[in-house]
């Protein structure tokens, strides 16, 4: 645990984290404050069932740790929030959609089945924070309905039984190369299934979970431990026709993010693996994959380059393997890209990269037919949601040619651009990363 005059220097990072991620907040008069992927006027405002969740994890941390963080009040706030907007956006089918608008329209574009693990895991957070607490929770009846309809939601139309595993068209990268049973989709749906087994044991006094639904846990636990391993390391994926996808991908890093890091060894060797492979020569950090542009499931948004959320989870994984100096180097590497006020972009390219994709895929049609490819879209999507998308798309762009690039001479492509600054789930992950370096997150056993 850090000492005293540590703990006060954790407290000024954490509270200037939170105050960026209350910036990508905007007012509800039913709800309070909604978190959104970016500030209102920015490339995605939002509501991410999928960023929102990765956020609640760290929330629960700050509002329930004993240290009394300082960011805990705004933390739990912003937890109960989003579980009752959650709550209500619950859809009558008994699943959540990829994004909503502040009034709880559905604005999804995606197949983007983790949701339905990223809504139970918000839910829940916030009950197991409420509960350890000891704060009233007058909706809890209907939390726990929601919980266990979306628990058989799941079960009954994403999960495979043969394989057992669930299924996913598109997850995390919203795009086609995740088509079949990926590592990142798996392992949330263990987390949420795990998040409620908890709930049923400390509030569930009147078993409105079903029972069958919790023991299946166990009999997940298996199989997403084991069938995501090749050769002493994590695989990303299983395709459709049960082809290893052993490419690399931050996704690797999802056993030890979720916390199920039975193999310790394994992940090692896996993030040896994605750290060398996915490393940006230019710019330093990690890519989220290898950006092989003439593959149609890959898609670069604004040029590719390192993505700083999930550089900041590399981070958290060498902290908690005890290697101090590998994570501060990282973080460091995170520090010199900030702006003025200390906020974090979503990812950064070269210039020359952003130039290039300017004019060979957005001007072309080629990123259109990327992002919209008609197997990855929801059935029957409304066509105005594809114009709004496109119009969003076409702003940030525009903005980021316009105000986003920091020209270096120094760089053999002439300097660089950042794209979607601040990003929530960016400060998120540095947040956690400080908690995990100062010992107040779990740490890999060896």
């Amino acid at each position: 645990m850090p000492q005293m005059q540590d703990l006060d220097k954790l407290n000024t990072d954490l509270n200037h984290h939170m105050e960026v991620i209350l910036r990508c907040t905007a007012p509800s008069e039913k709800y309070g404050r909604l978190l959104l992927a970016t500030p209102p006027e920015s490339r995605y405002p939002y509501v991410y069932p999928r960023d929102s969740a990765c956020a609640v994890q760290l929330f629960r941390r700050l509002a329930g740790s004993r240290l009394g963080y300082d960011a805990g009040k705004p933390a739990f706030e912003l937890m109960r929030s989003m579980a009752l907007f959650l709550k209500d956006v619950f859809s009558a089918e008994g699943a959540w959609g990829q994004r909503y608008s502040l009034d709880g329209e559905d604005k999804g574009i995606y197949k983007q089945e983790d949701n339905a693990a990223h809504g139970i895991a918000i839910i829940s957070n916030y009950l197991l924070t409420a509960h350890r607490l000891g704060k009233e929770i007058p909706e809890l009846p209907e939390f726990l309905d929601v919980l266990n309809r979306g628990l058989g939601y799941a079960r009954r139309n994403l999960y495979h039984p043969e394989l057992n595993l669930f299924r996913s068209t598109t997850s995390i990268h919203e795009s086609a190369m995740e088509e079949g049973y990926t590592c990142w989709v798996n392992f949330s749906f263990l987390y949420a299934f795990s998040l409620a087994d908890e709930v049923s044991r400390k509030l569930d006094s009147g078993k409105a979970i079903r029972s069958g639904y919790l023991s299946f846990r166990k009999h997940l636990l298996y199989s997403v431990s084991e069938l995501f391993m090749s050769g002493h390391r994590y695989v990303r994926r299983i395709d459709p026709h049960g082809q290893i996808d052993s490419r690399p991908d931050f996704t690797l890093l999802s056993p030890f993010y979720y916390g199920f890091l039975h193999y310790w060894n394994e992940m090692g060797a896996s993030v040896a693996f994605l750290e060398k492979q996915l490393w940006d020569p230019e710019l330093g950090m990690i890519m989220r994959y290898l950006p092989f542009a003439q593959d149609f499931s890959t898609h670069v948004h604004a040029g590719n380059g390192p993505w700083l959320q999930y550089t900041a989870v590399l981070a958290q994984f060498h902290f908690a393997n005890g290697n101090r100096a590998r994570g501060d180097e990282l973080l460091a590497m995170i520090d010199s890209h900030r702006r003025e006020k200390g906020e974090i972009p979503e990812h950064l390219s070269t210039c020359r990269r952003f130039e290039e994709f300017m004019e060979k895929e957005w001007k072309t049609g080629i990123d259109f037919a990327k992002e919209f490819h008609k197997p990855i879209l929801l059935d029957n999507i409304d066509f105005d949601k594809i114009l709004e998308e496109t119009n969003n798309m076409a702003r940030a762009y525009q903005r980021t040619g316009a105000k986003c690039i920091f020209r270096d001479d120094d760089m053999a492509d002439g300097g660089y651009i950042q794209f979607a600054t601040p990003l929530m789930w960016s400060h998120v992950e540095y947040a956690r990363a400080l908690l995990v370096r100062a010992g107040d997150w779990w740490k890999v056993k060896k």
